[in-house]
């Protein structure tokens, strides 16, 4: 899933400073996202714990880093699925249907076309009677509805994001949709997944590793990605405007905040206990560098990288990203 804030493209750079200093143990990244730090751990040895408030950021964390495996589905054995090849299969069969995803996602707005948005309203529907029935059990509708957005994602008309859809239908908009699976990276078992936020799960234990990649700008991601997490959340929400985002309050990170930021940063390290700290910035981030630097080296001795990495982008032209990550020795 294309996801602005992920580190796709410096996660085995930013796992390769880790063994310069620990190379096994336990791996926190309370700022989980989709989970791709923590996958990258884990498959690195480690016992990754991964966090996020976003219901669908969870849901990729159990698909990728909590589960070792797909699921056996056995709750729908009855139905003649016999595990998740069965699974997929079945879901690609099953015909669409006209409902609430339609009407907002494909007739009144351009994120599918009619065709698509049937097929994803009948998978998600299916796994919603699933789940009401109690046929599956929590880490398989994780896996399900992760891998539901996942390939929802590989046709929606957008340029990354859920915030706006294109005015022309994008070449990959017209493609066939078709469910296929999120898959768990290989490697240590017992690492887990929390929908807690990232405070709750710092300060949960003593940490080998505590990995801090908060947001750096005023983006809210519950805004930007709000029809995953509906997919995730489940229901059908009175939605408006050009995105077609959820009525009510957004859920918004102190990070994202220039007024708290800092303050959240101070408050989180304050409550946290780890043997080897690192934090992941952006160079123009709401939290200066000089500010970081002072926060960060009252918690140990510090140390300063700089990573140079593709940045997230809308447009065609490359953009390139300055990556600061700070490690520090409680």
């Amino acid at each position: 899933m294309r996801y602005f804030g992920s580190k796709a493209s410096v996660s085995g750079a930013v796992l390769d400073l880790v063994g310069e200093h620990v190379v096994t143990g336990s791996f926190c990244d309370p700022f989980g996202g989709i989970g791709t730090v923590g996958a990258a751990a884990k498959e690195r040895g480690f016992r990754a714990f991964c966090g996020d408030h976003l219901a669908f950021a969870h849901a990729f964390q159990v698909a990728r880093v909590e589960s070792q495996r797909l699921p056996r589905f056995a709750g729908l054995r009855e139905s003649g699925i016999y595990g998740a090849d069965d699974l997929r299969e079945a879901l690609n069969a099953t015909p669409g249907i006209d409902g609430w995803l339609v009407r907002e996602y494909a007739v009144k707005r351009r994120f599918f076309t009619r065709s698509n948005a049937e097929r994803i309203e009948a998978t998600r529907t299916r796994i919603n009677v699933w789940q009401d029935a109690g046929l599956i059990t929590r880490r398989e509708r994780a896996v399900l509805l992760a891998s539901l957005i996942n390939s929802a994602d590989r046709v929606a008309n957008t340029a990354g994001t859920y915030y706006s859809h294109l005015k022309h239908w994008d070449r990959k908009a017209l493609l066939a949709w078709r469910f296929d699976w999120v898959m768990p990276a290989p490697g240590q078992a017992g690492c887990r997944a929390l929908l807690a936020d990232a405070a709750t799960l710092a300060g949960r234990q003593r940490w080998d590793v505590l990995y801090l990649d908060p947001p750096y700008n005023a983006r809210a991601h519950g805004a930007y990605y709000h029809l995953p997490e509906t997919f995730a959340k489940g229901g059908e929400p009175l939605v408006a405007g050009k995105a077609g985002v959820p009525q009510g309050p957004s859920q918004r990170s102190d990070f994202c905040s220039p007024r708290r930021a800092l303050s959240a940063l101070e408050g989180l390290l304050a409550a946290s206990r780890f043997g080897l700290l690192v934090f992941h910035y952006a160079e123009h981030g709401i939290i200066s560098l000089a500010d970081l630097r002072r926060t960060l080296s009252a918690h140990g001795a510090l140390q300063e990288y700089v990573l140079a990495a593709p940045g997230y982008t809308t447009r065609s032209r490359r953009r390139v990203v300055n990556h600061h990550v700070f490690a520090v020795h409680g």
